[in-house]
């Protein structure tokens, strides 16, 4: 039990720190009605994920530094994640093919996805293959170099089947896109996947919760004016709305 309310802390710190951009030790510890050494203990704990830096006083946020695996990603804004991911599925018609990218939040897709029946998908994730094996669709996996961190096929393999098919939608995540004209990726190599994706779909959106707009990527795969929209939760900032509205149209989950 106390590993559980330790791990769902951290996961609550994490979240408030992406969002906010800073968190204080005084303040988290009244917020959590523990003492000011555990959480220094937890700051130290998400130092070491990449997702906070010690400062005076506290953390700040550190998403832009490092690209963490897909398990360190999964209880980062999961209530989000899922809601983006019922939001996306309610774009999805019966009966029509779809491009699922990696990432914990197209993963979210593929699991909401088990309860649906008669599509057709593709995927360059491992994952997303593995959550959707079982399910009433047609599943097809994309070929090439495995990246480690975000269980990605990547690659001319991938690249090649992606130009033999056309697909109803795409649904791409992103590392970020903070002071950026478009979403983005930490890695080169996703970041082409993510361009024939969109040139393989008759409509693409990102699917991506408001933290994503506190960090970017190194590689930006394509302006706001490429996709159809950006799925994201209600925690945008003003700024941020108004910059993607003026290309795109943003469908809050």
């Amino acid at each position: 039990m106390a590993r559980s309310l330790t791990a769902d802390r951290r996961k609550r710190m994490a979240q408030k720190l992406l969002k906010e951009g800073s968190i204080k030790v005084g303040d988290i510890s009244k917020l959590f009605g523990v003492s000011t050494e555990t959480v220094r203990k937890d700051i130290i704990y998400l130092e070491k994920q990449g997702i906070a830096e010690k400062n005076h006083g506290g953390a700040i946020a550190k998403v832009d530094l490092a690209e963490r695996t897909l398990d360190e990603k999964e209880w980062v804004c999961s209530r989000e994640k899922a809601a983006i991911a019922t939001a996306a599925l309610a774009l999805i018609p019966a009966g029509s093919s779809v491009i699922l990218d990696t990432g914990s939040t197209t993963n979210a897709i593929a699991k909401q996805l088990v309860l649906r029946h008669g599509l057709t998908v593709f995927t360059n994730s491992v994952i997303t293959a593995g959550i959707l094996a079982e399910s009433d669709h047609d599943v097809f996996l994309f070929g090439g170099y495995i990246r480690h961190s975000s269980k990605a096929a990547v690659g001319d393999w991938a690249l090649n089947a992606l130009t033999t098919i056309h697909a109803d939608l795409a649904f791409l995540g992103s590392d970020g896109y903070k002071g950026l004209t478009g979403p983005s990726t930490l890695s080169y190599e996703e970041a082409a996947f993510k361009k024939g994706a969109i040139a393989a779909s008759a409509q693409t959106f990102v699917v991506a919760d408001s933290s994503k707009s506190q960090g970017a990527g190194r590689f930006e795969y394509c302006r706001w004016g490429a996709v159809a929209g950006l799925i994201t939760d209600r925690q945008q900032e003003e700024g941020v709305i108004k910059n993607i509205n003026d290309e795109t149209v943003i469908h809050f989950a």
